[in-house]
């Protein structure tokens, strides 16, 4: 969560890391599955949304889900926060083994171009549709 919260909202996790917080020689699928819980648990969200396989060259990404909240007329101004928008889209519609999903490298770059977008919030004074 710190490093989540460092890095603007999002963190990109090699499986390799968590193999050597964990101190074992293999990674397993279950000892991954418990720490996407974890992070779930504490409202946090992960890409994919399951862990697939316990390869230590894999990574995952970790995001708030607060960062999905944005101001639309900003992003509709500007073509690469509407990229990112779509890239981020993708990866709800579809599932990770999907032609048109994202990768977690695509992913994580385009949460970071959003978390530069400002988070909107609800005021009489500033009307605008989130996304959430």
């Amino acid at each position: 969560m710190r490093r989540v919260d460092e890095r603007h909202g999002v963190y990109r996790i090699k499986n390799a890391t968590v193999k050597h917080l964990e101190q074992m020689e293999r990674l397993r699928l279950e000892r991954l599955r418990r720490v996407y819980k974890l992070l779930n648990a504490r409202g946090l969200s992960c890409y994919p949304e399951r862990p697939l396989w316990p390869d230590e060259w894999f990574h995952f990404v970790v995001y708030r889900r607060d960062l999905l909240a944005v101001d639309l007329t900003k992003i509709a101004r500007d073509a690469e926060l509407s990229a990112s928008l779509d890239r981020v889209l993708s990866s709800i519609r579809y599932s990770y083994s999907h032609t048109k999903a994202p990768t977690t490298g695509q992913l994580h770059d385009a949460l970071r171009k959003l978390s530069s977008a400002k988070v909107v919030r609800n005021s009489p004074a500033h009307r605008h549709l989130t996304v959430a």
